[in-house]
């Protein structure tokens, strides 16, 4: 098996998709961009190389090689360090705190309004997760994908018709964090009753720490 580096495009082994090798999380695990753009983290050993880099690298040495009348040109560019784009930790943010919102679109006319689902990661680590609805004996996923630190993203919206849907629902996130160590945080998994009578109720919504509209 070829060793990975980044910028190879894979595809899994035992599962569908596929995509980038954006990095490596540790020498058993590397960070994949999917074809949505998400960072999932995969083991190594489940990755098929289907294009190298290095192939793509030394072909493009090849071409220059043959143009020898053509002046190479080399902009300087500014190098981009992972440190530069990392958010700043604090000394809460080691606990992870995660939680699902329900927002109405239009808190004046709730009577017809749709909902917002977002998801809130309020810790120092990335969280690769998913989202789930229970229908009858089995799950089904609404969202999946990665959450940077301190970050809430938009997960779905919907309207009042599809409220029995999310009646029971499922969370599930592992942690990591990027080009530094870190300390293991067990794979986590909830299911959750939800009471979908209180998205009939003005006094349900309210402001927070997350979300003050």
């Amino acid at each position: 098996m070829n060793k990975l580096q980044t910028g190879d495009t894979v595809r899994f082994l035992n599962s569908v998709g596929g995509g980038k090798v954006k990095g490596f999380l540790n020498k058993q695990v590397v960070i994949v961009e999917d074809e949505n753009g998400f960072d999932v983290p995969v083991l190594a050993s489940e990755c098929v190389v289907v294009a190298s880099e290095g192939n793509k690298k030394l072909s493009e040495t090849e071409t220059e090689n043959e143009q020898p009348g053509q002046k190479k040109s080399s902009p300087d560019l500014p190098r981009i360090t992972p440190e530069d784009d990392e958010p700043a930790e604090t000394v809460e943010g080691e606990k992870i705190t995660a939680c699902l919102a329900y927002l109405p679109t239009d808190v004046k006319t709730l009577s017809n309004t749709s909902y917002e689902c977002y998801f809130v990661n309020d810790s120092n680590y990335y969280l690769f997760f998913t989202y789930l609805s229970r229908e009858n004996s089995a799950w089904k996923c609404r969202y999946q994908g990665s959450v940077e630190p301190n970050t809430k993203i938009f997960l779905e919206e919907f309207d009042k018709t599809q409220l029995n849907e999310i009646e029971k629902i499922c969370v599930q996130f592992i942690a990591f964090k990027h080009h530094k160590p870190f300390g293991i945080k067990q794979p986590y998994s909830v299911e959750l009753a939800v009471d979908t009578v209180k998205f009939y109720k003005l006094h349900s919504f309210r402001e927070n720490d997350y979300f003050d509209e």
